[in-house]
């Protein structure tokens, strides 16, 4: 299932570190940098065209996740990444929705997209 997430979204994070423990093998590759619940339209506009091509996907891989987990949603609908993607994109486009938390955009198009209307 992981794979395949990754392979839609073009972004998979980083390994852990093996379950030996330690640190996670040196790859010359930087870590993925934590994405904060609080990241905001702007911020999220920021990454997308950082150098970074994966931190994008990875913020809202991990956001969508968190709101369907915190929301109870067992499930989503075929195709829910682009969908997902391409309306955060969307309104995060739009300048009034600058200040607006990603959370709240994620949310917004569950309620307006999810299969649990």
């Amino acid at each position: 299932m992981a794979a395949l997430i990754c392979g839609i979204a073009n972004a998979c994070a980083a390994k852990g570190p093996p379950a030996t423990g330690g640190s996670p093998p040196e790859t010359g590759q930087p870590l993925n940098q934590p994405v904060p619940v609080t990241l905001t339209c702007a911020e999220f506009k920021g990454l997308l065209k950082s150098g970074d091509k994966q931190a994008g996907g990875l913020a809202i891989l991990w956001l969508d996740g968190y709101y369907a987990g915190r929301s109870g949603l067992g499930e989503l609908p075929a195709g829910w990444v682009r969908t997902v993607s391409q309306g955060l994109g969307g309104i995060c486009a739009i300048g009034v929705n600058e200040g607006r938390t990603v959370l709240d955009v994620i949310g917004q198009i569950h309620r307006e997209y999810g299969s649990h209307n």
